[in-house]
């Protein structure tokens, strides 16, 4: 393949993960009138959004097997399909029942696609071109939930809460006409590894049990004895999962890529990352708009400045990389990470609209350059022959991180919101995303200057 064959599918690839991103996001801004058109209670309202991060996280390990299987072309064009599909069952749901299970469907087929996008990039990419091409497959992770409230915003105002699924429809034909051309037919593995069924379920009983224990300690304002017990399964069915990927012969995924340096820093640190970062385009949504009484339109717009810095720091961001390398990038970002969200807790309605917007921009710089650099650093060091169950490994990390990052946001804020007036809780749990965002900047100081930078 040609490197510009490779750039041509590395966008195509992040545009399908573009497709998926949006519509993970995208719901919270219409949900207050998904609630009212099928006549929801608030309670039930939500699990529109977190049975489909739990059929995400459930699924993903599935992906790597079945691209072996039948190849990543076909799984990739299978997972599209599909997409489109339920969100036009999405569009047509009359009640909550019908939503739920094309929400479950849709949470499948983003599960099947995301891994695999990314493995198709990977499986033909030199170790020297993976920072480049792995910043292309990146971009809709910064951008997605950056321009969702804005983008639901305008469906909601203007058309109907169903126009946030439909808009998936020429998307996903689209992407479907042009992989049937661009990419090349994957042979099948000769010799495909038995399905690791008990690992699927033991990290599946693991993945479920804690979503299922962050909605119901979010719903209930604390930690109730459902709750507890599903942490404890949780926490037993994890280690069992773990020992057993570690033991067993033919692992649902392997362990082994954590012995590489760059790859552990990517997934520790990185998923520290994603908790916060991944809920500050969420979390600001909701600020602005229930503590500042602020249209979805007129919040879409500000949170819509997050996009700006995501995309306006990427034209240098492989160059400041391959620069200074990838721990003093990783220093600054995650500074620059650190102190917005603290500023933007302290922000008002008066607030100069010049001031928070460098804020959203700034902080959409510090998200930009740091998840570049941690997917850039990922698979450096990992074999070709590992970058399928390593591939899988991350993706799992990083949905889980994302789902648990706005799980986290709604608990801290729900108890907050006992002791303190509400938009106070609004600030705090601004500070505490802060605070969490210092943890991966400790690992990364601890780390060797050069880190990830692999000659190649």
């Amino acid at each position: 393949m040609t490197k510009h064959k490779d750039t041509k599918v590395a966008l195509l690839m992040g545009s399908s993960l573009f497709m998926e991103m949006l519509d993970s996001t995208i719901v919270t801004t219409a949900l207050p009138q998904i609630t009212a058109s099928l006549k929801l209670e608030s309670s039930s309202a939500s699990l529109i959004i977190s049975l489909y991060m739990l059929s995400v996280a459930i699924f993903i390990p599935l992906s790597g097997w079945l691209a072996q299987r039948y190849g990543n072309r076909t799984i990739w064009l299978t997972a599209v399909s599909l997409f489109i599909i339920s969100s036009l069952g999405c569009a047509l749901s009359f009640n909550l029942t019908s939503m739920l299970i094309m929400r479950v469907l849709q949470g499948i087929s983003g599960a099947l696609m995301v891994p695999t996008a990314r493995l198709i990039v990977l499986e033909n990419t030199h170790p020297k071109d993976l920072l480049k091409m792995m910043s292309y497959v990146i971009w809709p992770a910064l951008i997605a939930p950056a321009i969702a409230p804005f983008v639901g915003g305008v469906l909601t105002t203007y058309l109907s809460w169903h126009w946030i699924f439909m808009i998936n429809i020429p998307i996903g034909l689209i992407l479907l006409l042009i992989g049937h051309h661009m990419l090349s037919v994957n042979e099948r593995h000769q010799h495909v590894k038995k399905f690791d069924w008990l690992g699927f379920l033991g990290l599946s009983i693991s993945t479920g049990t804690l979503l299922i224990a962050l909605d119901s300690i979010a719903g209930h304002q604390k930690l109730s004895i459902l709750s507890l017990l599903l942490l404890g399964i949780c926490s037993v069915s994890l280690y069992m999962s773990i020992k057993h990927l570690m033991t067993v012969q033919n692992p649902l995924f392997s362990l082994s890529a954590l012995r590489f340096s760059s790859f552990r820093l990517s997934q520790i640190g990185g998923s520290l990352l994603w908790l916060s970062v991944g809920a500050i385009p969420y979390l600001s949504t909701i600020f602005f708009q229930n503590a500042f009484h602020w249209s979805p339109m007129k919040t879409g717009t500000y949170v819509l400045l997050i996009f700006v810095g995501n995309i306006g720091i990427k034209p240098i961001a492989n160059t400041m990389v391959l620069q200074i390398g990838y721990k003093k990038t990783l220093i600054i970002s995650l500074l620059t990470v650190i102190i917005t969200t603290g500023a933007i807790s302290q922000v008002t309605p008066e607030t100069s609209s010049i001031v928070l917007g460098i804020l959203l921009v700034l902080s959409g710089v510090g998200r930009s350059l740091s998840l570049t650099a941690y997917n850039g650093m990922s698979l450096v060091e990992v074999p070709y022959a590992e970058r399928n169950s390593a591939n899988t490994f991350a993706s799992v990390t990083q949905n889980l991180a994302q789902g648990i990052g706005i799980s986290l946001v709604t608990i801290t804020f729900s108890i907050l919101s006992i002791y303190m007036e509400s938009i106070d809780a609004y600030r705090a749990t601004f500070i505490a995303l802060a605070i969490l965002s210092v943890l991966p900047l400790i690992e990364v100081l601890t780390k060797p200057n050069d880190i990830g930078m692999v000659n190649n």
